[in-house]
């Protein structure tokens, strides 16, 4: 959590004395409160990364007119990658790599950050040409972790050009903003 920004708390309250008692919350659960104070923490997390350069199109990747390889970044339960998945073996048959990880959740970022470095890294052998992180809709909360700012940061340092098919049309999320291009939906992107 970020100073300055409301939560909920679950919990048990727990004492302690030796010379006066005192009160303390042993914190199990830690959730951001309201829609609100979600927006204002990914408006700020937005500003920050704009601040660094993140966005600047002078660093996008190019994407290739032709990849030889599709890596894609999603969950292998969803409906997302049969949607990707059949696009693709309709209009475009290419080989793609699934790298499973979760969508939603408190894993969620270090799940995606570790496939978009594992797709990357060295002795990853026949790599992808672009890689699609994709995601259906949902709400704000649902959608966070692609408000991450190390997921950000690692989609930026990329060395494959990453598109970001997260949410619907109107969903957008921070790694839209540094991803190498935005698709409005999954299938899209395909």
């Amino acid at each position: 959590p970020e100073i300055g920004i409301e939560v909920v708390a679950t919990g048990k309250i727990t004492t302690w004395s030796r010379f006066k008692t005192t009160y303390q919350i042993d914190i199990e659960k830690l959730e951001i409160a309201g829609e609100g104070t979600l927006l204002k923490l990914i408006e700020d997390r937005k500003k920050r990364l704009q601040s660094k350069g993140l966005f600047d199109q002078k660093y996008k990747k190019n994407i290739p007119y032709l990849p030889s390889k599709i890596g894609v970044i999603t969950s292998p339960t969803g409906s997302v990658i049969y949607d990707i998945l059949n696009r693709l073996k309709a209009r475009f048959p290419v080989d793609v790599d699934l790298w499973p990880v979760a969508v939603q959740g408190s894993d969620a970022a270090i799940s995606i950050i570790n496939a978009i470095k594992g797709f990357n890294h060295d002795l990853f052998r026949n790599k992808p040409d672009v890689i699609i992180i994709a995601r259906g809709g949902g709400n704000t909360e649902d959608l966070m972790p692609f408000n991450d700012e190390d997921l950000a940061i690692e989609v930026y340092k990329s060395n494959i050009p990453i598109i970001s098919a997260v949410g619907h049309e109107t969903d957008i999320s921070i790694i839209d903003f540094v991803s190498d291009l935005r698709a409005s939906t999954p299938t899209a992107a395909a």
